[in-house]
């Protein structure tokens, strides 16, 4: 299979993540779409190397960096905890993000040992619908007109996964991963 990993984002890191972030393809499916600034994106790094409750990594394969996995509202009595993460290279081979999938679930739940990962999905962001179904998460419900993006409010997808569901699942994902490896 690959040589996936994930590592603590460094300063030097710094840089890539911005540019990574402010990218049309990225920004325009996050919550806040408005293009992050310097200040911003420092305040950012500086609440995940000191916030307890987020853990932020970068995604490689063979040692070249192609994303972000981020790891939020982590509740150690319930046991769960949310997620967000991206593909930042646009040069990224075909089949990266499904990898990046594969990595992050087996450390939310084999590392970590989280029992629920829980998502959260703008409505218009069909491909990461998609992407989360593919992964075996079930959608639990809808937050209807729940933020406003361009003027406009938009409905968030609540979807969740839990360890057994993926144990189950990651065969079939690790099937695919491994097709496409050859």
């Amino acid at each position: 299979m690959f040589n996936a990993s994930l590592r603590d984002i460094v300063e030097d890191d710094l840089n890539k993540v911005l540019a990574w972030r402010n990218q049309e393809h990225i920004r325009s499916v996050m919550f806040n779409n408005d293009i992050i600034e310097w200040q911003q994106h420092m305040n950012w790094y500086k609440d995940i190397k000191s916030n307890n409750n987020k853990i932020s990594k970068i995604f490689s394969v063979n040692n070249i960096d192609y994303g972000i996995l981020n790891i939020n509202d982590m509740d150690i009595y319930s046991n769960k905890c949310s997620w967000g993460f991206y593909i930042g290279d646009k040069n990224a081979p075909k089949g990266t993000g499904k990898l990046l999938g594969y990595t992050a679930l087996e450390f939310v739940f084999k590392e970590l040992k989280f029992r629920k990962l829980c998502a959260e999905v703008i409505e218009t962001n069909q491909v990461s619908c998609n992407f989360h179904e593919k992964l075996g998460f079930k959608l639990d419900g809808v937050l209807r007109k729940e933020i406003k993006r361009n003027n406009e409010y938009e409905d968030i997808y609540v979807y969740s996964l839990f360890a057994e569901e993926w144990e189950k699942h990651k065969v079939y994902l690790k099937l695919e991963l491994e097709g496409t490896s050859k």
